[in-house]
């Protein structure tokens, strides 16, 4: 599978434009307080699992033990973001 296939893709809510994850990587377009935005990407080789899902937030803990958050635009978003990591990882 080539790296720049997307896996899965959603809106997102609040801060989170647009959430999407290729076969090694996440990238979140993230809407900044000022009303900038900017993409940031997270490796998938950096994540140990799926710490919680909370409603529409999802939350994974990596290496360095900090959690990343992330909210796609429902519940049912959020199980389907879980389920394409687990396929992934």
């Amino acid at each position: 599978m080539d790296n720049n296939t997307l896996l899965f893709q959603d809106k997102g809510s609040g801060r989170f434009k647009d959430v999407k994850i290729y076969p090694n990587r996440l990238e979140v377009l993230k809407k900044g307080v000022l009303g900038g935005k900017h993409t940031e990407i997270v490796y998938l080789k950096d994540i140990t699992w799926v710490n919680r899902v909370k409603g529409r937030d999802v939350f994974l803990r990596n290496r360095l033990l900090t959690a990343c958050v992330f909210s796609p635009s429902s519940r049912f978003q959020a199980q389907e973001f879980v389920n394409a990591l687990n396929m992934v990882m």
